[in-house]
């Protein structure tokens, strides 16, 4: 079985894309005209947005699963400034944006450009990664050395947030790295695995083949889109 997984582990990476999908989108939230630019790599979507009166791109993460689709705005502190919610139905998207203070808007975007590119290769994915919602939301921080071409050392804490701030602690580890990707697996607890992506900017952690028994927190977790906010070699709170 040991053997099973490994093999499946090692294919995933291996056929991991090289070509690349790049969307430019033009749109709205509410009346505020948007300019986006998406990378799709999978399940996970990256680029930057500009509020088009302003011109200041904006880091932006998040997924599409199926139709669904999700992206985060960061700030410059790895906080999270805004939140769309929506669908993706043939070249347009649509749904819902807020904040984390609760405003809400409805936002639109209609493609403009398509692209084939290829995958970036990353120099170095050391750096410290973060994300937060602000102060009754979750919290999460990432500290990564890579230590030659294919080998990362990793630690990550997260906070649920209000009202429990249960934790979920990946405590310092050494990950093999291939085109970009990481793979976790921990069987403490049962069955817990986890895909760590890195792009230029950030990094996206998903759950694999529902494995989700890693010891966190009740509903804490790891899972979620980090922003990049340094990349020198990081402290690690564990030596």
């Amino acid at each position: 079985m040991k053997k099973t997984i490994l093999l499946a582990l090692i294919c995933h990476l291996t056929f991991a894309q090289t070509k690349l999908t790049q969307i430019t989108y033009d749109g709205f939230i509410s009346k505020i005209p948007i300019n986006l630019v998406l990378t799709f790599d999978g399940n996970l979507v990256y680029g930057t947005l500009s509020y088009k009166r302003v011109g200041q791109p904006i880091k932006v993460v998040g997924s599409l699963e199926k139709e669904n689709f999700t992206l985060h705005e960061f700030g410059d502190k790895a906080e999270i400034t805004g939140m769309y919610f929506g669908t993706k139905k043939g070249d347009d998207i649509s749904g819902r944006w807020s904040n984390p203070a609760g405003k809400e808007m409805s936002f639109s975007m209609k493609k403009n450009n398509i692209i084939s590119i290829d995958k970036p290769e990353i120099k170095s994915v050391t750096g410290s990664y973060a994300y937060n919602f602000g102060k009754d939301g979750g919290t999460g921080n990432m500290y990564v050395q890579q230590v030659g071409k294919d080998k990362i050392i990793l630690e990550i804490q997260a906070v649920r947030g209000a009202p429990s701030y249960n934790q979920a602690i990946i405590e310092k580890t050494s990950l093999k790295l291939f085109k970009n990707e990481a793979i976790y697996e921990n069987k403490e607890y049962g069955k817990c695995l986890l895909k760590i992506s890195f792009f230029d900017g950030g990094a996206s952690i998903i759950y694999l083949d529902e494995a989700y028994e890693c010891g966190f927190g009740n509903a804490a977790t790891v899972a979620g889109n980090y922003a990049k906010f340094d990349s020198r070699a990081p402290k690690f709170e564990q030596n």
